[in-house]
């Protein structure tokens, strides 16, 4: 069976408590308190209106969410810091925490997962493993989503796949980075080396400058 991986990407100096916590959900009563927050603080703040219509039901605020994609829009407003609500942060700081919809099914981890940015009215929300053949993967893998090709190509990319409540350690496949700095840092803040995840130095997952 082909993985079909799916991606979180987070500052670097949060890593400590994922590792110790796994990531848990907007709504959880386990929180980071030196937790250090990327993207848009209001589109993270709605999250707890928009409902989720199917099993397990809640809202989006009760899911980690995850995209099926590197170099989303998302981080590439971060990056470049060109929308007033976010605040650039380099890319050199940000990580991606790697996990795949084949690990959620196997360790029967709940979740859900959209056809396209899941805060959208009109998403589609599935909860089976088969429907994801439904997913418009050449939009969700291609570099072309920017403003000249329309709105639904970029909505379509951000197809998310929402874990239920909690993504444990031991659902975490892998750590992906920009520069072998950050690579050093990541293994430095990994008290057992022994655990089964990788850590790699991944550049074409970012932007260019």
């Amino acid at each position: 069976m082909n993985s079909t991986f799916i991606y979180r990407i987070t500052h670097y100096r949060n890593l400590p408590f994922i590792l110790q916590n796994g990531i848990h959900c907007q709504n959880s009563n386990i929180n980071d308190p030196n937790f250090i927050q990327i993207g848009f603080p209001s589109l993270i703040d709605k999250r707890n209106e928009r409902q989720v219509p199917i099993e397990p039901s809640g809202t989006l605020a009760d899911y980690v969410p995850f995209y099926f994609t590197v170099r989303s829009p998302m981080l590439y407003v971060i990056a470049m810091g060109n929308d007033p609500e976010v605040i650039k942060t380099p890319q050199e700081d940000i990580i991606y925490i790697v996990s795949s919809v084949e690990k959620l099914e196997g360790m029967k981890i709940k979740y859900v997962f959209t056809n396209r940015h899941a805060k959208l009215d009109y998403a589609q929300f599935y909860n089976k493993y088969a429907d994801l053949k439904k997913l418009n993967w050449d939009i969700i893998e291609s570099n072309k989503w920017g403003r000249q090709y329309g709105t639904e190509r970029k909505e379509i990319k951000q197809a998310e796949c929402l874990v239920y409540k909690h993504l444990p350690v031991t659902a975490i496949m892998g750590i992906g980075c920009k520069t072998e700095k950050m690579y050093n840092i990541i293994n430095d803040m990994i008290e057992r080396p022994s655990q089964d995840f990788f850590v790699t130095i991944k550049p074409e997952w970012y932007f260019e400058p």
